[in-house]
């Protein structure tokens, strides 16, 4: 798996523990690799800050060697140049969780994606659950997306979308969902389905510039791959 192969290689020394906040909630103590991993995973978003335990002060994200470290592998070996050399990074598993979450990474890294959520489609409740994201607070997670949600809605037929906040109620909602700083240009969702059955959700939103329709089509493709390896 890349995020695997990216956090065990700069992982020398387990020894160093770390503390986690996000300003209201602190976790940990975690070694390394586990907060790398959850760096990648969308668990640990870039407005946390961080301590090794033997240190008296937080520090950010960007003041954490291990950190800097793997945004500088990440951006020289790991980004893929596209959604079709993504797909060749999807990892060898069998947790569903584990291979949706590297989806999400992967899908933002390749169109450029400021903010992501992947949202799982669960039993029993038959409705989305919020499971990774990329660039958007950790809070997110475990949200349920409503029966009457719109996007949610589109993905059940099996539909997909982009277009910009500005132009309608659907965008709108999934860029107020996606939470990002700064105001999204465009957002796009993309269902990933396995013979007529909804499994999950992609939603990315982009704050440069707006996403293509060959984005929409290049992504659908992706996650029909993702969809293929869960079946």
């Amino acid at each position: 798996m890349l995020a695997s192969s990216l956090a065990s290689g700069l992982t020398s020394d387990s020894s160093p523990r770390w503390l986690v906040t996000n300003g209201t909630t602190t976790v940990g103590p975690v070694h390394t690799e586990l907060l790398l991993r959850g760096f990648l995973g969308g668990r640990i978003p870039d407005h946390c800050h961080v301590r090794e335990v033997r240190w008296g002060a937080w520090r950010p994200l960007d003041g954490i060697r291990e950190i800097v470290s793997l945004k500088r592998r990440l951006a020289r070996d790991g980004a893929p140049l596209g959604l079709r050399e993504a797909a060749q990074h999807l990892p060898a598993t069998s947790d569903v969780g584990e291979l949706l979450t590297a989806a999400l990474q992967l899908a933002a890294l390749a169109l450029d994606a400021n903010a992501g959520l992947l949202h799982r489609y669960r039993a029993p409740l038959s409705l989305p659950v919020t499971s990774a994201v990329f660039g958007v607070p950790a809070v997110r997670l475990g949200d349920v997306l409503a029966e009457s949600d719109p996007s949610y809605l589109l993905a059940l037929r099996g539909k997909r979308f982009c277009g910009s906040p500005r132009h309608g109620l659907l965008e709108r909602l999934v860029a107020e969902r996606l939470q990002h700083d700064a105001p999204l240009a465009s957002v796009l969702m993309v269902p990933v389905s396995c013979q007529g059955r909804l499994l999950a959700m992609l939603e990315l939103g982009r704050t440069g510039h707006v996403f293509r329709a060959d984005d929409a089509d290049d992504l659908a493709a992706f996650a029909a791959e993702v969809a293929r390896r869960i079946g």
